[in-house]
């Protein structure tokens, strides 16, 4: 894959390291902190796709601060928008457009073919640049990828005679030239195995829940399933005000992600029991929960510490009579808040909660 960026003109500035493509306004230090945050994240990519990368990146940059747009470029390519900030991209589904005013982002069904992060103001790309890497000032940047085409498979190959095989030295025996491979075609696998094996025991995987929740939403313009009390699409983005919203019961979809301090990212499509070990809770036992593991330094962590309960459209989390208790960092509060034990508190995306010395983030691209 190559990759073209050019910087649009305007007033801001634009950074592409690694596999990370940022746009920023300028908001002096709160800008210096944004980019380092940037070029750490993509620094410390070890491998991670585009989605693990910008999921990453939104559980460390909360919902305040100047306006952005980042891309990860690469293996399941996502964007992140927040502020007045806009984010367009073409993949296989075609564009997808991202914007704010609060803190969104997307994985994008790749491979990408042109890309466009911009503030408001930007222009026209002079066709003369180019920003390999680094930092320059800008309102944007468009970028051009191109992936290299596969040989086509041939669907017939000409006929032609075989030639005659040289006789060998025993009499009535013929030696046949070995066949060389096609190098220009596609290599294919074929299993050899017998089509059972033996059992390999249990999966190290946690228990995933068998059944789907069901709750009452309504469907866009588009048949997308979404909370009644969303005024966009979480899909689509398209507005939900003029529609007629007639709820129906449907099956709930993931309400974002836990992101942990060790770079872990959960899906938040169910129950979660958090500690050093979950696994001995009842729910995670039944499969009506899934187990999120505590490891490395766990000093101040109870063995079940903290519960994260699906409500409905609402995500909300139970202390467990931890020993060292919880504290919940909402979003635009001065200090933190100390759970009571046994009592849900509904948070909202960018909230942070503390077990001792650790914590993970919950974090959603839905508006509210």
């Amino acid at each position: 894959m190559s990759v073209r960026v050019q910087p649009l003109p305007g007033v801001g500035l634009v950074m592409r390291t690694g596999a990370l493509l940022a746009v920023c306004a300028d908001g002096g230090t709160a800008t210096d902190v944004l980019l380092a945050l940037v070029r750490e994240v993509a620094a410390d990519a070890g491998g991670a796709d585009g989605s693990v990368l910008i999921a990453r990146l939104a559980g460390r940059l909360g919902g305040g601060g100047p306006a952005c747009a980042v891309a990860a470029l690469g293996e399941n390519p996502a964007i992140l928008v927040r502020g007045d900030a806009v984010a367009v991209a073409h993949g296989k589904q075609g564009k997808v457009e991202l914007q704010g005013p609060m803190l969104r982002y997307r994985t994008i069904d790749g491979p990408l073919s042109t890309l466009r992060l911009s503030l408001p103001g930007s222009g026209i790309p002079d066709p003369r640049t180019a920003l390999d890497a680094g930092v320059v000032s800008g309102a944007g940047i468009e970028a051009q990828l191109d992936w290299p085409v596969p040989a086509a498979r041939q669907e017939a190959l000409p006929h032609r005679p075989a030639p005659e095989p040289p006789v060998g030295t025993l009499p009535g025996r013929a030696v046949l030239p070995a066949r060389q491979p096609d190098r220009a075609l596609p290599f294919e696998a074929v299993l050899l195995l017998p089509a059972y094996a033996p059992d390999p025991g249990p999966s190290p995987e946690p228990p995933q829940p068998a059944t789907q929740a069901l709750v009452e939403g309504v469907f866009c313009r588009d048949d997308h399933f979404n909370d009644p009390d969303q005024r966009y699409c979480q899909i689509c983005g398209i507005s939900m005000a003029q529609l007629t919203q007639v709820s129906r019961l449907g099956p709930r979809p993931p309400l974002g992600v836990l992101l942990l301090d060790d770079g872990r990212t959960l899906r938040l499509d169910t129950d979660y029991v958090v500690g050093r070990d979950p696994d001995t809770d009842e729910d995670v036992t039944a499969q009506r929960a899934r187990p999120m593991r505590i490891t490395g330094p766990a000093s101040g962590v109870s063995r079940r510490h903290v519960r994260v309960r699906l409500d409905g459209w609402h995500v909300a989390v139970v202390d467990l009579n931890s020993a060292n208790g919880t504290l919940l960092h909402r979003p635009g509060t001065a200090g933190p808040e100390q759970l009571t034990p046994g009592v849900p508190a509904v948070i909202t995306p960018g909230t942070r909660i503390d077990l001792g010395p650790r914590w993970f983030r919950y974090e959603s691209h839905r508006n509210t």
